[in-house]
């Protein structure tokens, strides 16, 4: 049956009256307390978010909130509506001397309120929901959906995938003392070997895992400090490793070997499965694009994405470091540089853009297990790489000297034997233990560290050509072999009239 104007107009004034009540009613401002009770505003002080609450949890703070004002709307209404059910049944009964529990559900002198209203989610689903994984806002966005990779986006996605699978999250312990007593920010590492009997892995990482005084800008200073072995393993859970379980379990990490030149460590990691272990290639191309894989403190997945540069190291940067077209930021530290076959081309061992060849680390490994340490050849010079100078310059250089390849001398460590030799800026090293360089990685990858893996403590000849005398002479250098850090010595480097002649 139709209704009639009379109930027509009585259920728009009650619709009016549910709206109206809805719109004026003032709902208790709420906010959550710590121990996740709901509490009303001016009865605590307001809660701020501290530094160290991430993303994800003041976003569950805010969807708490706001669950908790729709909770507190929806039982405004629901009391206004009962009162209003209890005074229509009361004044039926007043009519008729007879009450009717039906009446309290659904009067029939009024026609249903149709008024739009707003459907609310149980608040307990809602924070449930928060922590699924397939609906979570705040997993951070990775390099691989921007435009300019687009064309190798699908290939590429698959090799990083399953590249990810050993990469691990890293936490430290170790107070580092030049960031008042504040512990080392989470690193990343991976997985270069694993025992199927024992269960255990060999991950490499950065050594500033285990740094307790941070090292300075200049490397050559030689201002960081590491604590040693046997220290750590007095140390409980002083390294530990974040895996990539679904329980996320937390395991200890056992050091084997770090060395303070190249900044790099291992260490032994319970893993109960591996994936594919990435293979190493030393066949770098200058300009090839390349991806630098780590983990954040949530352990998702953070990647870099640039182009090996045509650089050489800074005069406070050491020999062994190639670059990239881009910031590496902290997560990615102690993670692999990659290309898009899946094949590591090195390791990030410090802030910035720098990473060590893969060729330097292969050493490095193969020298841990047969002397327990890398031994390293002292050379006590920094150099500029001509191939990596303005073909201009290059062929200036090539005009007036004869030379289109070699090492540009930038500095020379005061008091050293190179110094004494007669070798000054400006100089060019053509060669060095007989073999042609063209890059400082080569110096180190190619030459010094090879000479170290077979024990040559000897003189090394060096041809240098002096720009001064535009002649090329052999210098045999006898160079200290060590498992420190070189420092450099600076010093004032004036040419002598004797240098001249």
């Amino acid at each position: 049956m139709a209704p009639t104007a009379t109930q027509e107009e009585g259920g728009q004034a009650s619709g009016s009256r549910s709206r109206a009540g809805r719109r004026h009613t003032p709902t208790p401002a709420v906010t959550d307390s710590p121990s996740g009770a709901f509490i009303a505003a001016g009865q605590e002080e307001k809660i701020k978010a501290t530094p160290e609450e991430s993303e994800r949890e003041r976003w569950k703070r805010k969807r708490a909130r706001a669950a908790a004002d729709n909770r507190g709307a929806d039982e405004e209404v629901e009391k206004k509506g009962a009162r209003s059910t209890e005074a229509a049944a009361a004044a039926d009964s007043a009519s008729t001397g007879e009450w009717h529990p039906s009446s309290a559900v659904s009067s029939p002198l009024r026609w249903p309120c149709l008024g739009k209203r707003e459907t609310r989610i149980d608040p307990a689903i809602e924070l449930f929901t928060i922590d699924l994984v397939t609906i979570d806002p705040y997993v951070p966005r990775s390099c691989m959906v921007t435009k300019h990779l687009v064309a190798v986006r699908e290939s590429a996605t698959e090799i990083v995938l399953e590249g990810a699978k050993v990469i691990f999250s890293f936490s430290s312990n170790v107070v580092i003392v030049s960031t008042n007593g504040e512990l080392m920010a989470q690193s990343s590492g991976f997985l270069i070997d694993w025992d199927e009997d024992s269960k255990m892995g060999t991950v490499l990482t950065s050594a500033l895992l285990i740094c307790t005084k941070y090292p300075s800008l200049d490397k050559w200073l030689a201002t960081g400090e590491y604590l040693p072995n046997a220290e750590l393993s007095s140390h409980t859970n002083c390294v530990c490793v974040h895996l990539l379980d679904k329980d996320e379990t937390t395991v200890p990490a056992r050091l084997l070997h770090y060395d303070k030149h190249f900044n790099i460590d291992l260490f032994k990691v319970h893993v109960d499965s591996c994936a594919k272990i990435p293979s190493f290639n030393s066949e770098v191309r200058y300009g090839q694009e390349v991806s630098v894989l780590g983990r954040d403190k949530d352990l998702n997945l953070n990647i870099n994405h640039g182009r090996v540069q045509f650089n050489s190291p800074t005069i406070y940067e050491i020999h062994h470091y190639m670059f990239m077209g881009c910031i590496i930021n902290q997560f990615g530290i102690g993670g692999p540089v990659i290309d898009f076959n899946g094949q590591v081309f090195g390791v990030v061992s410090i802030p910035g853009m720098g990473f060590i060849h893969s060729s330097i680390i292969l050493k490095c490994l193969d020298m841990w297990k047969k002397f327990d340490c890398v031994p390293w050849l002292h050379i006590r010079m920094k150099f500029s790489a001509m191939k990596f100078l303005d073909p201009a310059r290059v062929e200036n250089i090539f005009h007036k000297c004869n030379i289109s390849s070699g090492l540009i001398v930038a500095k020379v460590s005061l008091g050293s034997v190179v110094e004494k030799s007669g070798i000054i800026i400006g100089d060019i090293i053509v060669s060095i233990n007989r073999e042609c360089i063209a890059t400082t990685v080569e110096v180190v990858g190619e030459v010094l560290l090879l000479m170290c893996e077979n024990h040559l403590d000897i003189e090394i000849p060096v041809d240098v050509f002096h720009t001064l005398k535009g002649s090329t002479r052999t210098i045999n250098l006898r160079l200290n072999i060590t498992d420190e850090v070189e420092v450099f010595a600076k010093g004032n480097y004036l040419v002598s009239a004797r240098d001249c002649a």
